[in-house]
């Protein structure tokens, strides 16, 4: 046999034993090691995962930090992009730089691989092999007999890699990636081909992201890896035990042991005492009670929930409807439809519905009235409104909180509860990213600063006949004001 042929026999065999091409010929940098550059010995772990990522298409890594993986991503690249000709791989990272980061690291990785590609520029006499070159955020390796391929990396952006047609794609700290559910949109249809296209994303943990959401979902398709700080052999209890003592109780979101650990960060979420023990009820209050609707509305998103309040001052969430694309005329048919046969005492809805546009002079809360629904200004101070939500929730000394949703009734609202952060920058307010988190708290922060007078026990009240310019003054009212004309007024016979 020549060197042609040896070499070919080598690459069908790494073909089908990635492990054994990634051990036999891939390099990393170790900056705990004498040499720079090291032979990629892998751990037992990293053995595994590597294992279960040729095995899978869809592969999400919740892991420790700094174990090597990705390294391990990068070198699976190289094994798809060295053995195969024609194939894409890409990359999206954070930003721009940590893009240029998986290129270097992957040009190192063929770099140190002369056995089997040469780069341009320094190709040995008599080579007739495939050669690579690394550019600024792209590597292609050109084979003497076959098209190229071609390693492609991306920051984070909401098109990013939507034109291409890819083999691989490597997600790197995809829980802190910026727009991570449109680039998951847009980037899962360039490799969902029946028989091939394969995902890796790898992260450690960020409570609320799309990766959350993804690696906790048991039905979504996704192979999960956990791989836990003790995956580096090096790492030992005394270590740990270290690290703990100057890391405090942030050891457990960047050095997790299990799954649990990771998936429950201290500090990280806003509503730490949000749970079905304290905030689900199985069963609605029983004898007077005065009914609610919140809402939070843009295009984006309409969230429309059903709230009732009991005598003793306690609150149920009893149905919800969330969807996007909604118009003004579309989102008060929905709560006019979903509200027949109950008497609703307020819509309550954020102070922006009531600016004028400038195109009709005219503002969306007047909009929906003309469709129908006459809603409530509620009071938006972002402050305020989320010290009043912390109120509501938490828990009393019966265990149950002031504000309960009812079991099964509104899925979203208690998810966006459980998963929102607090502002890393304003402790005092929740995160407004990912945004998607955002509509159905908002909502709920609208009803839980708006003043609620319980209803009278064993007393009905009596309406009251409105004229037109009292619904207007009602309307262009604030808050305080309205609850004051209610008092001097009484409760109209309709809203």
């Amino acid at each position: 046999m020549n060197i042609e042929e040896i070499r070919e026999s080598e690459i069908e065999y790494c073909r089908s034993n990635p492990v054994y091409f990634v051990e036999t010929y891939c390099h990393i940098e170790d900056k705990d090691a004498d040499e720079l550059i090291q032979p990629f010995t892998l751990w037992p772990m990293q053995k595994q995962a590597l294992m279960d990522i040729h095995t899978h298409r869809l592969n999400a890594i919740l892991k420790a930090r700094q174990l090597g993986f990705s390294w391990l991503a990068m070198s699976y690249a190289a094994y798809l992009l060295r053995c195969w000709t024609g194939r894409t791989a890409i990359g999206i990272s954070r930003t721009e730089d940590e893009g240029k980061e998986l290129v270097r690291r992957l040009g190192v990785i063929f770099r140190h691989m002369p056995e089997l590609v040469a780069e341009k520029g320094s190709v040995p006499d008599g080579w007739s092999g495939p050669v690579f070159e690394a550019q600024t955020l792209k590597v292609i390796i050109s084979f003497p007999n076959g098209p190229d391929s071609t390693f492609m990396a991306f920051p984070s952006s909401p098109n990013a890699a939507r034109s291409f047609t890819a083999d691989l794609i490597i997600f790197d700290e995809w829980a802190f990636q910026q727009y991570a559910a449109e680039i998951w949109t847009s980037a899962f249809p360039v490799i969902n081909r029946p028989f091939g296209g394969k995902v890796i994303g790898l992260s450690t943990i960020d409570r609320g992201s799309l990766f959350e959401e993804i690696f906790t979902d048991p039905d979504n398709g996704f192979f999960k890896i956990f791989i836990p700080w003790y995956a580096d052999p090096k790492r030992d209890q005394e270590w740990y035990e270290n690290t703990k003592r100057t890391m405090g109780a942030l050891i457990t979101q960047e050095y997790p042991a299990t799954i649990e650990e990771a998936l429950t960060v201290p500090g990280g979420s806003y509503f730490p005492e949000w749970s079905k023990e304290h905030h689900e009820v199985q069963d609605l209050p029983t004898g007077p009670v005065s009914r609610y609707v919140f809402i939070d509305y843009g295009l984006d998103m309409f969230s429309a929930h059903w709230i009732m309040v009991d005598t003793e001052g306690n609150a149920t969430v009893y149905r919800e409807y969330d969807s996007p694309n909604k118009t003004i005329g579309e989102a008060a048919d929905i709560m006019i439809s979903m509200s027949e046969g109950e008497k609703i005492e307020l819509f309550l809805a954020p102070p922006d519905l009531w600016n004028r546009s400038q195109e009709s002079g005219k503002s969306r809360a007047l909009l929906f009235s003309e469709a129908g629904v006459d809603l409530t200004k509620s009071n938006n101070d972002f402050e305020d409104g989320c010290a009043a939500m912390k109120e509501w929730t938490r828990p009393r000394a019966d265990g149950k909180a002031r504000l309960r949703v009812l079991e099964g009734c509104a899925p979203n609202l208690f998810r966006c509860m459980s998963k929102i952060q607090r502002d890393k920058r304003r402790p005092n307010v929740y995160a407004k990213d990912p945004h998607d988190l955002t509509h159905d708290p908002d909502g709920l922060r609208y009803f839980c600063i708006y003043w609620v007078n319980p209803p009278e026990a064993g007393r009905t009240r009596k309406k009251k006949k409105w004229t037109e310019d009292m619904y207007e003054d009602y309307r262009n009212a604030n808050a305080a004001d309205r609850k004051l004309l209610l008092e001097m007024w009484g409760e109209p016979e309709r809203w």
